[in-house]
């Protein structure tokens, strides 16, 4: 079997975490307000879902918005070499 070593690729990433712990924490916070005005008189169960579904959510959209617009992003791709 002849593998295509053009997939055999390593990379080092790297990770701000005061960048990425800000972004989560802005992303709990927006989804603590959303849960708040929108889920009420609701079951525990629909208000952790609510939670997690709009965490999920803003921490995406927070992480996007960083790496794109950014100059030092949360999560960057440093490098991308192939393994030998």
């Amino acid at each position: 079997m002849i593998e295509d070593p053009g997939f055999r690729y390593a990379g080092w990433f790297q990770l701000d975490l005061r960048l990425l712990a800000s972004v989560l924490v802005l992303a709990a916070s927006v989804a603590v307000l959303v849960v708040a005005l929108w889920f009420r008189g609701r079951r525990w169960d629909e208000y952790l879902v609510g939670f997690l579904a709009v965490f999920a959510i803003a921490a995406t959209v927070g992480l996007v918005l960083s790496n794109v617009m950014g100059a030092y992003p949360a999560l960057r791709l440093e490098t991308l070499f192939p393994i030998p």
